[in-house]
């Protein structure tokens, strides 16, 4: 068996051998026959019209194929420059379309900006009379400082140069953002403390209990009686009979009947201190203890008691003592 596979082998082997010698053989004077091919010269001649000179060469084939593949890469480059190019130009002119229209939007923001910080200024003086009467707010160097943000680092060269980019709009826009923001916050103190007084004064005596007109204010007057001058503690409010006399604030019925002079009384007591009465009425329409409201009817205009006329006497009195009722008095209820 060894015998055997060794005379196979040596068969292969030789039978490989001889058919790569073949093919080199062959292949060898395939390339022979192109070298020879391609050195192989052409003449190009150049004859004038005046046929004076001829101009002629020789150049070999493998020349020739070369300038011609040079040809074709310099083609190919040259379209593809080309297209390239073309390609380039239409991305600016998009990009050229988007600034035209950013700038566009800018223009409109820059007209909506200046109109907004037109109004921004329009309405600092009222914001500022608005947060005068805030307690404890007289000073009004601050107002628009207060709500600054913490100072920032300063701005690297390239920050700079970035920011140096960017259209004004945008700073405009930024400055804008904070007068609004100071103004907002401002508002925001204004308003607190606007609250804070509208639930005081809607818990106090603050609207014209019934409608007519003042005949007596308050203070030292001459006696409707004719007997010298005395103090009057209240203001009169001279109406028909029967006028709905209002409360001017919430608060519990403490007194509701006859009382000597002030004939026909309702008093009522209110928070912080405040206490009302309604005199002079010919009938009353609430009784003791009762909780009412402001602008509820508790009686109605009339003469009883030491009265010269239908009228309502309107007192208050802070602390048990009696003040003047007119500062408290608004028609805007």
């Amino acid at each position: 068996m060894k015998a055997q596979y060794k005379v196979y082998k040596n068969r292969m082997s030789g039978s490989f051998s001889e058919r790569y010698q073949v093919q080199k053989k062959i292949w060898g004077r395939k390339w022979e026959a192109f070298v020879k091919k391609g050195h192989e010269k052409m003449t190009i001649m150049f004859i004038p019209h005046n046929e004076k000179k001829i101009f002629n060469f020789q150049i070999s084939k493998f020349t020739i194929a070369f300038f011609l593949f040079l040809f074709v890469v310099v083609l190919m480059s040259s379209s593809y420059a080309v297209i390239k190019n073309a390609a380039v130009k239409r991305e600016e002119e998009k990009l050229m379309s988007n600034y035209r229209d950013v700038r566009s939007q800018l223009y409109r923001y820059e007209k909506m900006t200046n109109k907004v910080a037109n109004l921004v200024d329009d309405i600092k003086p009222d914001i500022e009379e608005l947060y005068t009467l805030t307690a404890g707010n007289e000073d009004l160097d601050n107002i628009w400082t207060q709500n600054e943000p913490a100072a920032k680092p300063e701005t690297t060269p390239d920050e700079k140069a970035v920011r140096a980019t960017l259209p004004d709009e945008i700073f405009m826009l930024r400055e804008l953002q904070h007068d609004i923001l100071s103004a907002t916050n401002t508002i925001k103190t204004v308003k607190n403390f606007v609250d804070v007084r509208s639930k005081v004064v809607n818990d106090t005596p603050s609207i014209v209990p019934t409608n007519g007109h003042i005949t007596s204010l308050f203070g030292w007057r001459r006696s409707p009686f004719g007997f010298g001058r005395d103090f009057h503690t209240g203001i009169d409010i001279a109406a028909p009979e029967g006028t709905p006399v209002y409360a001017t604030a919430p608060g519990e019925v403490t007194g509701a009947g006859w009382s000597g002079g002030y004939g026909n009384l309702v008093r009522v007591k209110h928070k912080y201190g405040f206490e009302t009465l309604y005199g002079h009425n010919s009938r009353i329409a609430v009784h003791m203890g009762q909780i009412i409201q402001k602008g509820q009817v508790v009686a109605y205009v009339g003469a009883t008691g030491s009265a010269t006329g239908n009228h309502s006497h309107y007192e208050i009195r802070l602390g048990g003592v009696a003040i003047n009722p007119y500062p408290y008095m608004s028609k805007m209820w």
